[in-house]
């Protein structure tokens, strides 16, 4: 079966990890050795962006979709996005870390660039409800329809938020919305948000390198739907946002 890692980190965190650092190439072994034919690859916390994506370009023996870290109190970040468009496959937002919620004005250029480019966008939500909760992408992706948006963590990494949050992206009605299962270890849960929002809602993530894909794909495969909506989540869901086979 085909997985794609919709979620993964390569550089070096912040303090907040303990500097945790992993190189392109221990990210190349990881997934080959996890059986993943591809993955999404985010920056850490230190914004590294551009040397990111130079590791991605020169690796050719897996496939690295780049995932541009949205800081934007980055002065060289506009710059950036001009100059590489052709290789941005997605935008990553982090309210905790920018310590704003996504419907702050500063993020609001980077969604219309999203749009733009018609590529999918990933927010981090969390348990810091004032910034991170998942109630903040879905007032957006209801103020854009146009755009289609990965809620990480299955919107939160904790069993309540992750049903709460299935059952208010069902309620929402809106059709841009996606749960991305980084780092959620409780399959019973996962099972309950696949249940309720269905298997073309959910894309596989393990948040490597502060996870590893063996950990989190038999959460997937231990799920109780049929074979067909597995793949689904392994990789069709992903592939049909970022418009790759």
């Amino acid at each position: 079966m085909k997985i794609t890692d919709g979620h993964i980190h390569i550089g070096q965190w912040s303090d907040v990890f303990l500097n945790y650092n992993s190189t392109i190439e221990e990210a190349v072994t990881v997934m080959k050795e996890s059986g993943v034919s591809s993955a999404i690859a985010l920056p850490c916390d230190t914004f590294e962006n551009e040397k990111l994506l130079k590791d991605i370009l020169s690796v050719k023996d897996f496939v690295f979709h780049f995932a541009a870290w949205i800081n934007p109190g980055d002065k060289t970040l506009d710059k950036f996005l001009g100059e590489n468009s052709k290789h941005i496959k997605c935008l990553k937002f982090h309210p905790s870390f920018q310590r704003k919620n996504v419907l702050d004005e500063s993020f609001q250029k980077y969604f219309d660039y999203a749009e733009e480019l018609k590529i999918p966008v990933i927010i981090h939500c969390g348990r810091w409800k004032e910034i991170a909760s998942f109630d903040f992408p879905i007032a957006l992706a209801k103020q854009r329809p146009g755009l289609n948006i990965i809620l990480a963590h299955l919107g939160g990494d904790q069993p309540s938020l992750c049903t709460s949050c299935a059952t208010s992206v069902k309620e929402s009605g809106a059709d841009n919305l996606y749960l991305g299962t980084e780092s959620v270890r409780e399959f019973y849960f996962v099972n309950e948000v696949v249940k309720t929002v269905g298997a073309g809602k959910v894309i596989f993530g393990s948040d490597y390198n502060l996870g590893l894909p063996k950990m989190y794909i038999p959460i997937v495969e231990s799920l109780k739907i049929s074979q067909e909506e597995k793949e689904l989540i392994f990789s069709g869901n992903v592939s049909r946002l970022l418009n790759i086979e």
